[in-house]
């Protein structure tokens, strides 16, 4: 036991020491808005795969401008304190684009990086490495699909049809709206057109049909399949006719599929969202991808996470009605 004591006190010690040199959040530090369109070789890569003119960039150029501008209106950008916003926007040509029917009109992409202010050994610092970020997007629908189910055609070409209309068959995870044409989902808030609809009504009847047809399909080209099959089938075979025409929801059947109602209903994506007789630079939809834990708590956030909060508060304070006006 003689040894107990000291080797206490040195532990103690050495944990003051450590607690001393962690770094410690300056949440009351002023801090300085910056933003930037970015025009570098990247962003003159896009424009030239999206085929634009340069009074269609300088068109769009305004967009992502004033989409900037209504979110500086937000109290914490408008006086930031404990963070820098570093703000930087551009158009945005994702890989594959093309190759998606869903896609229509110019995505833009705008990055909020809140850089928090920190105090260690005497020195201030700003974390401008990966530091908390809130992202917008315009025309950006393809992160929107949720696949129900995710099936997979294994290759087989003949199939793709059939398997993206099984694909079709979505769970938004709707949370609430927050306005007229502004809706909360799990993964993110999405600005539209009120009436314009991201999803469309989806009947027992119309799910069970999409996925048998795709794996009547795909099990006559690999009979293995078969076993997924038959249990679709089976369950199909025992529903009444009003089952059938009932919304259809999300359920632990073999399936996934039940007419019983409950928190997870079943929609079809709507493929053509947009309006393509309108200009490719208009807004015709506005996507903020977010964690929706920020809208289902109030705490949690331990002293370094000032950054955390910051979103917490700027996702909080959102003007729907400014957001919902760029809406072209």
């Amino acid at each position: 036991m003689k040894y107990a004591i000291p080797t206490l006190l040195f532990m103690v010690f050495i944990h003051a020491s450590l607690s001393a040199q962690e770094p410690s959040p300056l949440p009351d530090k002023p801090g300085t808005w910056s933003y930037a369109y970015l025009d570098d070789g990247n962003t003159k890569m896009y424009i030239s795969q999206y085929g634009m003119k340069p009074e269609e960039v300088n068109m769009f150029k305004k967009k992502l401008d004033q989409l900037v501008n209504v979110m500086h209106q937000n109290p914490v950008l408008a006086n930031p304190r404990g963070i820098d916003p570093m703000v930087e926007s551009r158009p945005l040509y994702p890989y594959g684009f093309e190759m998606h029917p869903q896609n229509y009109g110019v995505i833009g992409e705008i990055n909020f990086r809140l850089c928090p202010w920190f105090s260690s050994k005497g020195k201030v610092y700003r974390q401008t490495i990966e530091p908390p970020r809130v992202s917008v997007y315009i025309n950006q629908i393809l992160p929107l699909m949720h696949s129900a189910f995710n099936v997979d055609a294994q290759g087989e070409q003949s199939l793709k049809k059939a398997e993206a209309l099984a694909n079709d068959i979505v769970k938004p995870d709707k949370i609430k709206e927050l306005a007229p044409g502004v809706t909360l989902y799990d993964a993110a808030i999405v600005i539209c057109k009120p009436g314009r609809e991201l999803y469309l009504p989806c009947t027992v009847e119309e799910a069970y049909k999409r996925l048998i047809t795709f794996y009547e399909l795909l099990a006559k080209a690999q009979p293995v399949f078969q076993v997924m099959l038959d249990p679709l089938k089976q369950e199909y075979q025992k529903l009444t006719p009003a089952q059938l025409k009932s919304p259809a929801y999300f359920g632990d059947s073999p399936s996934g599929i039940t007419y019983k109602p409950n928190k997870d209903p079943l929609f079809i994506f709507n493929n053509e969202f947009f309006d393509r007789s309108k200009p490719k630079t208009n807004a015709q939809l506005i996507v903020i991808p977010i964690d929706a834990d920020y809208f289902r708590k109030d705490s949690g956030f331990v002293p370094n996470s000032i950054g955390y909060l910051r979103i917490y508060q700027l996702l909080h304070s959102l003007d729907p009605a400014a957001l919902l006006k760029l809406i072209d």
